[in-house]
């Protein structure tokens, strides 16, 4: 909200958290996925009751985040002040509006309809496919969010656009998988350990 400091909205900060509640779910999802196929190391313990309970889960947060986003528009655009509504204005016309309709399609009603199959949830390369669709749908709704501020010429993509979050992004995951590699994937001295590994049914998954 600082790029623009003449517009506020109360549900904002917690639309924000709730968006990166979603990326934070819809990565744990796709490092679980990816570790957990064959020859992975969590081959034989993650299972279809497991990716079904995540599944929810990024149903849950897409469905919140949807629910934000739609709760702001809906005020701003009802209550029609001027000091409000050029925050939407500006993201309604020059280009724009086609991304809005991008999120709109594929940051909630595509993954949302898939999230509601109990089946697509149990099958790790499905739940793997939406997760990474909500990642690069989480990176669209940021860009929806901080570049018409900074421009006012209309709906410009750059080169840098796409190089600076890969290059920071690049960085960030190299660390996460020099830490990852350091500790315990498994919570071993969990009493409920092994019950949480038997709810899965590792035996049936289908990756």
């Amino acid at each position: 909200m600082s790029l623009q400091p003449h517009w506020y909205s109360t549900i904002y900060g917690f639309l924000f958290i709730a968006g990166q509640g979603l990326s934070a779910c819809a990565f744990c999802i796709a490092v679980l996925v990816i570790l957990s196929r064959d020859g992975g190391p969590l081959s034989g313990v993650i299972g279809p009751s497991h990716l079904h309970d995540i599944g929810k889960l990024l149903l849950t947060f897409t469905m919140l985040w949807a629910y934000c986003s739609y709760s702001q528009f809906l005020i701003i655009w009802a209550g029609n002040l001027a000091d409000e509504i050029p925050w939407y204005m500006e993201r309604l016309k020059g280009g724009w509006q086609w991304i809005g309709i991008l999120l709109v399609l594929f940051h909630f009603a595509f993954p949302f309809a898939l999230l509601l199959s109990r089946s697509l949830k149990r099958t790790g390369r499905t739940i793997l496919r939406i997760a990474v669709l909500m990642l690069v749908m989480r990176f669209v709704d940021l860009f929806w969010q901080v570049t018409p501020a900074l421009t006012k010429s209309g709906l410009r993509v750059s080169w840098m656009d796409f190089l600076v979050p890969l290059g920071i992004g690049g960085l960030w995951l190299a660390m996460f998988l020099f830490q990852l590699k350091k500790w315990p994937l498994l919570p071993v001295r969990d009493p409920h350990l092994e019950e949480a590994i038997a709810h899965g049914g590792a035996s049936e998954a289908s990756y």
